[in-house]
């Protein structure tokens, strides 16, 4: 479990953060004047490395949750789901999003013709939550479709976890 943080030192928390290609998982901040942005699964190098299948997990030490032992289920051709753990400062305001990203194919038929097919995109609402010193979170998917959205689960030292529910979403995109 993540440690208070010594006097004088901004009191910390860790979040892990889940997303795949075509299906990053936003996080932004404001902390001491800089915004701070971070996407698992939504820059060139990310979705490059999940497209491969070779994406790497990135950990600081939050315990294994269930979330972990069925990642693999989230898997499909092209986008392999991986994760990327970050420190965040505590008692800030955390905006969490997450997307899917649909391709647009174009089929030239035998006559001159096309036929475009799209996939599925969209954006989820914001999830703004403040992380308390010393906790552990996870964002995940709400849902394995095409639909977006986020659920934000904090972790237990035992690897357990507990939705909450005392988070403010926001429809502003």
């Amino acid at each position: 479990m993540a440690q208070d943080a010594p006097d004088g030192a901004t009191p910390q928390a860790r979040i892990r953060i889940f997303g795949q290609n075509g299906k990053p998982t936003n996080m932004k901040y404001s902390f001491q004047g800089h915004e701070v942005k971070e996407s698992t699964g939504g820059n060139l190098g990310g979705a490059f490395a999940s497209m491969l299948g070779v994406a790497r997990n990135s950990t600081i030490g939050i315990p294994a949750t269930n979330t972990l032992d069925t990642m693999r289920q989230h898997n499909h051709n092209l986008s392999k789901l991986y994760y990327r753990e970050f420190s965040i400062p505590a008692n800030v305001p955390i905006t969490i999003s997450n997307a899917i990203i649909g391709l647009t194919n174009v089929n030239n038929t035998h006559h001159d013709g096309k036929i475009i097919t799209y996939q599925p995109s969209c954006q989820s609402n914001k999830l703004t939550f403040v992380a308390r010193p010393g906790r552990d979170y996870e964002a995940i998917a709400s849902s394995t479709s095409a639909q977006c959205g986020v659920i934000l689960l904090e972790v237990n030292a035992d690897g357990s976890t507990t939705p909450l529910v005392n988070v403010e979403e926001s429809a502003d995109h």
